[in-house]
């Protein structure tokens, strides 16, 4: 007998949601997204990759065995009320003995990833909840179509999603997943100890490339780096040219991140740094918002230029808030 076809629903298609789906219709599952009030070009994306579409998160949920949540953070909690909402609707989407699977695979602390996984606890309906986050970029196909290059997805919690009873073993595999432990909150810890190796060495080349340009040293500064840490001088590049456009996914992260490591990993309010990496990248966000999007920023000197722009209007905004306040003053 053929082994049943599993559902997996994704919420929601981004760039990673929208790897990760076509990676499992390349592998034989039903991929099911609901695009209600998402533009005209996600539906699009979506049904080219020859995803399921569904108008309600209520149909989403009677029909997958599996849920994926991959949002921005700030969207996590939310999206995890969303789910619940439409489980607990009436009547009820799916029988008493069911079973759905919930990975939440955002990037965010031990602690919110916890109190999610308690909300579903508490939920009359039956959820099998897996703690989770993705390291790397989203699946890619090679050019010959022989072989994909995958994220790794650490998982943790009391439900090993190699256990499944549908497809399990496969759809953990398929994923490139490693089960890491049963504490709810072993899997996203370790997303944020790696992003904030990552995404902070980022941060750090944000400041200092602009700072060197802002000097006129940008040159000297990359040529020191190419001499003396080469690897170094190639990832603080790629990782500024890259960035822009996501900036705004990362302002949350290094939130999640900065609670991580203040309430896990004991350095209280020493990890408050992560709020300033925060605003560096919430500044740059800001700088792409007011740009209408990332055109120009392709390269270290456009974005770099950019920075530029946006540190001088918000440094004229400040001078012109503290005439302000003067005047009143007067």
């Amino acid at each position: 007998m053929a082994t049943p076809q599993a559902t997996v629903g994704i919420l929601s298609i981004g760039q990673m949601g929208l790897g990760i789906a076509k990676l499992l219709v390349a592998h034989d599952y039903r991929v099911l997204t609901n695009v209600a009030n998402r533009s005209q070009a996600t539906q699009e994306r979506a049904q080219n990759a020859q995803l399921g579409l569904v108008s309600t998160d209520v149909e989403l949920v009677a029909k997958c065995d599996y849920i994926l949540s991959i949002v921005p953070p700030r969207d996590a909690v939310a999206t995890a009320g969303r789910v619940m909402d439409a489980l607990n609707s009436t009547p009820a989407p799916r029988s008493s003995s069911s079973l759905l699977y919930y990975l939440d695979l955002n990037a965010i602390s031990p602690a919110t990833v916890g109190t999610i996984a308690e909300a579903f606890d508490r939920s009359p309906q039956k959820v099998l909840f897996v703690d989770g986050g993705i390291i790397g970029g989203p699946p890619v196909l090679s050019a010959d179509s022989s072989t994909w290059t995958r994220p790794g997805i650490p998982l943790s919690g009391p439900h090993p999603l190699q256990e499944a009873p549908l497809r399990g073993a496969h759809l953990a595999s398929t994923l490139n997943s490693e089960y890491i432990g049963a504490r709810i909150g072993s899997a996203s810890g370790l997303k944020c100890c790696f992003a904030a190796l990552s995404k902070g060495m980022t941060a750090l080349a944000i400041q200092s490339f602009s700072t060197a340009a802002s000097l006129d040293v940008l040159p000297h500064l990359q040529s020191y780096l190419r001499h003396y840490n080469p690897r170094g001088a190639e990832a603080a590049e790629r990782g500024i040219v890259g960035c822009p456009q996501k900036a705004y996914r990362w302002v949350e992260e290094m939130n999640q991140i900065g609670q991580c490591f203040s309430e896990d990993g004991g350095w209280a309010e020493q990890a408050q740094v992560f709020r300033q990496i925060a605003g560096v990248y919430e500044g740059l966000a800001t700088v792409v918002e007011r740009r209408g999007g990332t055109e120009g920023m392709g390269n270290l000197d456009g974005a770099i230029g950019a920075l530029q722009e946006g540190l001088k209007v918000k440094k004229r905004s400040r001078r012109l808030s503290i005439e302000e306040l003067e005047q009143d003053d007067r």
